[in-house]
């Protein structure tokens, strides 16, 4: 009788320490994804219902104020600073959750072998869907503020995507240094406000204009959020700025992934 090959792994049974395949990931990403949206609204008695509030409490305050107070002359001012918030508030939370992922997960991560980039893609999801919501208050002010439907507004999706791979990016790129440095979770609060300032989120884009061109040019959430408001008004945004929100989208991703895969095998190390 020839001896038995112990070694040998019948091919019915699944061998536990195979390579995680897309199916297998793909499947987990949901999970986390699931895992996360029921940690977000626990104990909420608004639940999901926040995605949509959220925007639509900010665009009151910042609308009392400035049109009461400061008398903003800006056109349909209501759609300008909801379309500025519900995209400067994905970025936010799109870097925020991502950065965070990895020290959020360090139990996670020393039990389930799976690639370490699926936990800030799942935050990036995750907060994809909020702002998916999120648009649902930004078209109730288009209809309110009788902005005919239009098909540029298709042209949505594209800086939607470009948002996503520019948050994305930089999201990766927290996330490996907070693992070693926890001050930049604290840096990255300041650094969101300083973005807030420095992009045209509710005030006129004519401040930055004026003696300011490089906060304009150099900065990706204007261009995005300036593309944005151009589609909703039924404009066509100019090949330059098609060309500005893949770039700063595209070269925020790839960094941001050359970082994380540079510094991911001392993660363990660290946590």
């Amino acid at each position: 009788m020839p001896p038995v090959n112990q070694t040998a792994t019948s091919p019915d049974v699944p061998n536990p320490y195979r390579k995680p395949g897309f199916r297998h990931d793909g499947f987990l990403v949901a999970e986390l994804v699931k895992r996360d949206f029921k940690a977000r609204y626990d104990r909420s008695v608004l639940g999901m219902f926040w995605c949509v509030l959220q925007p639509t409490l900010m665009m009151g305050l910042l609308y009392a104020v400035f049109s009461l107070f400061f008398k903003s002359a800006i056109p349909n001012f209501p759609l300008y600073l909801i379309s500025g918030i519900v995209f400067y508030q994905f970025f936010v939370e799109t870097t925020t959750t991502a950065m965070q992922s990895i020290q959020e997960n360090a139990s996670l991560i020393a039990k389930v072998k799976v690639p370490l980039w699926t936990y800030p893609i799942t935050r990036a999801i995750s907060s994809l869907i909020n702002f998916l919501f999120a648009l649902i208050p930004l078209f109730c002010v288009v209809l309110l503020t009788r902005v005919p439907l239009r098909p540029t507004m298709l042209l949505l999706a594209y800086s939607t995507v470009c948002m996503l791979f520019f948050s994305l990016g930089i999201g990766l790129f927290l996330s490996s240094l907070a693992v070693f440095f926890h001050d930049v979770t604290f840096l990255w609060g300041f650094a969101c406000m300083l973005c807030m300032y420095a992009t045209p989120v509710f005030y006129p884009e004519e401040v930055l204009m004026t003696g300011h061109h490089w906060m304009v040019y150099f900065n990706p959430l204007y261009h995005m959020i300036h593309f944005s408001r151009l589609v909703l008004n039924g404009e066509i945004p100019l090949l330059t700025e098609f060309a500005a929100c893949a770039l700063f989208a595209a070269v925020s991703f790839v960094l941001g992934l050359i970082v994380f895969r540079a510094l991911k095998n001392k993660f363990a190390l660290a946590l």
